[in-house]
């Protein structure tokens, strides 16, 4: 079942990109050699489609500005770090870390310098996606 992508909301980029990585990792499990080449091809072509497709149509009328519902658990400090979770999905929560000063993170795996990183696992809550994030931090991957 597919739902209409117009209708997705993100908190940002970043956000867009994790849900596009995370649905290539799902497409991508468990297979190996020529069948891993085509399921890439194919999402290669499905993107191709997309950015080659009709523009949306843009509102003639100003759009209505909704009230951003907070997460369950926003802004939660931990050592030097900030913690936001945030829902991707019914029972799909993962947590944004960002540091306290202000400063760009160093991310251990894949090596990289970001204003926040994303913990790549889904938990069940928001509350264990804070730990999660937690324990990526206690583990020593952001620097």
């Amino acid at each position: 079942m597919m739902s209409d992508p117009i209708d997705r909301d993100f908190a940002d980029d970043d956000h867009a990109r994790a849900e596009i990585s995370a649905a290539v990792k799902y497409l991508l499990k468990d297979t190996t050699g020529g069948a891993r080449g085509d399921i890439v091809r194919e999402i290669i072509e499905t993107i191709r489609a997309v950015a080659n497709g009709p523009l949306l149509p843009q509102p003639q009328n100003p759009p209505v500005v909704r009230a951003v519902k907070q997460p369950a658990m926003s802004g939660v400090t931990y050592k030097a770090y900030v913690i936001d979770a945030f829902r991707r999905d019914t029972d799909r929560w993962r947590s944004t870390i960002r540091r306290l000063d202000g400063k760009k993170i160093r991310v251990a795996i894949p090596p990289s310098v970001v204003d926040e990183a994303t913990t790549s696992a889904d938990a069940l809550t928001a509350e264990k996606a804070v730990e999660l994030a937690r324990k990526a931090i206690d583990a020593g991957g952001l620097i």
